[in-house]
């Protein structure tokens, strides 16, 4: 739903005319998709670590990676859509 003038103006004057609503939106998702792909990465490693101290079995590792993919794409249907 787009803005209309009287919002837009109240949006600038609220933010002093340096953040659009668009580059605000940019800059939420682009937090959330770093934090995301930091937390997938930090959950690889841990995973390769019990992986090769035998705490981890290969059908475990093969469930979790499963379940991030999951995560990614849900994630990306419902907030990048």
């Amino acid at each position: 739903m787009a803005m209309n003038g009287a919002q837009l103006s109240g949006w600038s004057a609220g933010t002093g005319n340096s953040l659009t609503p668009a580059q605000l939106n940019t800059l939420i998702l682009g937090s959330l998709a770093i934090v995301l792909f930091l937390f997938a990465a930090w959950v690889m490693v841990q995973a390769y670590r019990g992986l090769a101290s035998k705490a981890v079995t290969f059908r475990q590792f093969n469930e979790l990676l499963i379940r991030l993919i999951v995560l990614i794409l849900l994630t990306l249907f419902f907030f990048f859509h």
